[in-house]
């Protein structure tokens, strides 16, 4: 996927509304969209509104797939109200890698998709642990989550 592709789902997805989102960076809404439309040749996205974008939208999506592509990791470290959240998170994104993982062992082949699907989960898994071991930097020790 493109990256203005990425930024476009991103906005349209996030919780307050594309429309919401352009208010905060200060765009008019038919901009802000013609602007993430990869097919309109005579608006393009500054870079310098891919943070506010991710801000406003509260989604790291865009860092995500930049890091992927420079085969790299994308860390978020915890705000220091970590919570065993990171934990459950990490235990939850490894499963993912071993379910993906383990659906191909069980076909006895392992295709290119299928090597993108682990590579994915294996970064997310990866990320969500590398959180997990910022926050106890960050913490000292994780509070009880409510």
């Amino acid at each position: 996927m493109k990256l203005t592709d990425t930024v476009r789902k991103m906005v349209i997805d996030s919780d307050i509304g594309a429309r919401e989102v352009a208010a905060i960076v200060d765009k008019k809404y038919h901009v802000l969209m013609n602007e993430l439309n990869s097919e309109n040749t005579s608006h393009k996205l500054g870079a310098e509104l891919l943070v506010p974008l991710m801000k406003a939208c509260s989604s790291d999506s865009p860092m995500q797939l930049l890091a992927a592509d420079m085969r790299g990791l994308f860390i978020k470290i915890p705000d220091g109200n970590g919570s065993n959240a990171s934990l459950i998170k990490a235990v939850k994104e490894f499963g993912e890698l071993i379910a993906v993982y383990g659906e191909t062992i069980e076909r006895g082949n392992l295709n290119d998709n299928d090597k993108k699907r682990i590579r994915k989960e294996g970064q997310e898994a990866m990320t969500a642990i590398q959180e997990l071991l910022c926050g106890l930097d960050t913490n000292g020790s994780f509070k009880p989550h409510n």
